[in-house]
């Protein structure tokens, strides 16, 4: 695959000569100082005088602690770095292979997962989901008789399941296990979870129903989710920083901790949340690891990896009748403009991933505060004028976030 032409060096991403299409940047090219240099106010942007910060500055103006950055030109990861420290008022600085909780771009991690089932014929996105699940099942009721709940209404967010998102649990809490989440039982914060409209005819974003998808990974492989995301995508990608494993264990190292939105540490003693609801929201990351990710779905849709068969990627980046989403990833624009994006956002962590498919643009961003997103939208139009992209910002497809 393309994406293991890749190695980190010194929290850079160095590629292998003769086998990139695209070359990394040395630290001092003239765009990579554009990119560090010209962040701008959001709401500022459309002045042509408008001030420009260092990355630096506005991660003291926003009160995040901490953002690593990867960026991707023609399917390829050419710059990877971390700025800011892992724990506000130390020095401890942030690198391309520290880890940082991701939220809901862990569906997007989800999505491939259960697309790599499919295409080895374990699992049918288009079957009844309760044809592949044995250790839970979908209720019957008004809605599910008119249609059943299929993958590809789950991985779209419109299979009519509630359960929007999930709140994080703090250090020394017990953590309920999926079955719990979906049966809304103690430990779980909620009720359960269950269809509340006829799947197919609109649209609502749940983490619940991502929740649904977790169990029938288990229940198809044989495997915990954990190890069942490591065979199938974590490993085949290189991504050997990630994890789903929930509390993260200390002994991971090089981890982001988690700050509120003032930039105070929370999560005392740890340092971080828990998320069990793994496919939901429970993906640890780095930069250099998402970046691969990314760079691998792009080069995938590209024709220039095997990661999924090109009828399975096609599907993958086509939105499903009333979503905003196709088989995992949100999607945008047409033409020379299409793109696929997903934002993460858990109580102390934001992220964001987008990758142009024309192009092979792209940009991973992990933030460890609150009001990371603040911070990644400015990051992220400086990026665009100093890359030259193609997609722009202006659409403000860069706005929204998910649990």
């Amino acid at each position: 695959m393309l994406s293991r032409l890749f190695a980190p060096v010194g929290g850079l991403i160095l590629c292998v000569p003769l086998l990139c299409a695209a070359e990394s940047y040395p630290p001092d090219h003239a765009r990579i100082q554009a990119f560090e240099r010209g962040l701008v106010a959001r709401t500022s942007r459309s002045d042509a005088d408008a001030s420009r910060y260092t990355i630096e500055e506005r991660l003291a103006h926003h009160g995040v602690p901490a953002v690593a950055v990867a960026i991707l030109e023609d399917g390829q990861v050419v710059w990877a770095r971390g700025y800011g420290t892992k724990l506000a008022g130390e020095d401890m600085p942030v690198d391309a292979d520290t880890v940082f909780s991701v939220g809901s771009v862990s569906k997007v991690v989800n999505a491939a997962l259960v697309l790599r089932l499919q295409a080895q014929g374990k699992v049918d996105v288009d079957t009844d989901v309760n044809d592949h699940l044995s250790s839970w099942q979908v209720k019957e009721s008004r809605h599910t008789r008119r249609q059943p709940v299929t993958l590809r209404a789950i991985l779209s967010h419109t299979a009519g399941f509630n359960q929007h998102g999930f709140g994080d649990f703090q250090p020394g809490s017990a953590l309920p296990t999926a079955l719990q989440t979906l049966n809304g039982e103690r430990p779980a914060k909620h009720g359960p979870v269950r269809v509340t409209f006829t799947p197919g005819t609109r649209m609502d974003y749940s983490g619940g129903g991502i929740t649904v998808s977790q169990v029938l990974v288990e229940d198809v492989t044989g495997l915990t989710y954990v190890d069942a995301a490591r065979r199938y995508v974590l490993d085949p990608i290189g991504m050997t920083r990630s994890t789903f494993v929930n509390p993260l264990p200390a002994s991971h190292g090089n981890i982001a901790r988690a700050h509120n939105g003032d930039g105070e540490p929370t999560a005392l003693a740890r340092g971080w949340e828990a998320m069990p609801e793994m496919a939901a929201s429970g993906l640890w990351t780095s930069a250099n690891d998402l970046g691969a990710f990314v760079a691998t779905l792009i080069n995938t849709a590209r024709g220039d990896d095997d990661f999924l068969p090109e009828a399975i990627i096609t599907d993958m980046m086509q939105r499903v009748p009333q979503s905003w989403h196709g088989l995992g990833p949100r999607l945008n624009g047409e033409g020379t403009n299409r793109v696929f994006h997903h934002g993460g956002a858990n109580d102390s962590y934001r992220a964001w991933i987008e990758g142009h498919l024309d192009s092979g643009d792209g940009i991973v961003m992990l933030t460890n505060s609150r009001n990371g997103h603040q911070l990644y939208s400015e990051v992220r139009y400086a990026a665009e004028e100093a890359f030259e992209w193609q997609v722009h910002a202006a659409t403000d497809f860069a706005a929204p976030e998910f649990r």
